[in-house]
């Protein structure tokens, strides 16, 4: 095996299968690092219920964990190896995305959510770091890896983090949807919603790798979103500091759905029914087939941003 790319604390590392005679991506499932020592062991225990949970996900929108492996206490997720740019290497080294790739983009992603809701499992770290871009496939990966519900959310969460969260409150639904509209907001707008977000850390236009070079996710291990900030984003602080979300100026037919789903107050936020009707509409204004890979398209889709 070797390591090939860092998130949040943990290496994942590029191994072959010899059973399933293929590359693969193997990871440690670890409870979060800011855990309290006494609360390791039902962390663990966490931790292996969303591993387990996660395997038992089959959707093209979301990555497919072949295997799951306890050692000695040690969980490893052994998941398949795709070759794209996330969505947050496409904006910095290609820019933002055009109107219909993001609603296409957007349209994947929400369905491989639904899916997940709909089998009760959440993913509480939607970010553009986690969104897959491949020739065929948009992939949300990072399932598995939710922080227990009766334990604190990270000190330094992502700029992609539902203000709720910032609160204290339990992930839900809801706040899987607030992150992903973040994230899709990021595609358009180039930058997180919220403006005092581009300032956090103080280390703006701070390189970062180029996994493009070898067309595999995470090849020249690039950061997190919450580790370092990029040139459009840091680390949050607190709720407070955030207010309302600065208004979305370049997502044009695209703001309804940005601006339902970011709206502060859970209650008031889209449902992911009426987001995805909303993203349909406009993909079928475009003439772009509102399809997830492997089922019958009557109309062409938007061309791939890795060929």
């Amino acid at each position: 095996m070797s390591p090939f790319h860092r998130e949040d604390g943990g290496v994942m590392w590029r191994a072959h299968d010899l059973r399933l005679k293929r590359d693969v991506v193997v990871r440690e499932v670890r409870p979060p690092a800011h855990i309290d020592g006494s609360d390791l062991p039902a962390a663990r225990l966490h931790a292996l219920g969303e591993a387990r949970s996660a395997a038992r996900l089959a959707h093209p929108a979301i990555v497919t964990v072949h295997d799951l492996l306890e050692d000695h206490g040690r969980i490893w997720m052994v998941t398949e190896l795709l070759r794209g740019l996330t969505l947050k290497e496409t904006v910095r080294h290609l820019g933002r995305l055009p109107i219909h790739w993001a609603a296409w983009v957007g349209f994947q992603l929400l369905a491989g959510i639904r899916y997940a809701h709909a089998a009760e499992v959440l993913h509480d770290g939607i970010r553009p770091s986690r969104v897959l871009l491949t020739e065929e496939r948009v992939v949300l990966t990072g399932f598995g890896f939710a922080t227990p519900e009766n334990m604190p959310a990270a000190t330094a969460p992502s700029p992609y983090t539902a203000p709720e969260r910032l609160l204290g409150r339990r992930p839900d639904q809801a706040s899987d949807l607030w992150s992903f509209a973040a994230t899709l907001y990021y595609g358009v707008e180039g930058r997180p919603p919220y403006p005092a977000d581009e300032v956090r850390s103080g280390r703006a236009g701070e390189p970062e790798a180029v996994t493009a070079a070898s067309g595999a996710y995470g090849d020249a291990g690039s950061a997190p979103e919450d580790a370092s900030a990029d040139r459009h984003g840091g680390s949050v602080l607190t709720a407070d500091d955030r207010g309302e979300p600065d208004p979305p100026r370049k997502a044009g037919p695209l703001r309804p759905v940005l601006e339902g789903l970011l709206r502060v107050d859970p209650d008031r936020r889209l449902t992911a029914e009426a987001a995805t009707a909303l993203l349909v509409e406009l993909l079928k204004k475009e003439g772009i087939a509102a399809t997830l890979p492997g089922r019958r398209a009557e109309s062409p889709l938007p061309p791939s941003f890795t060929k």
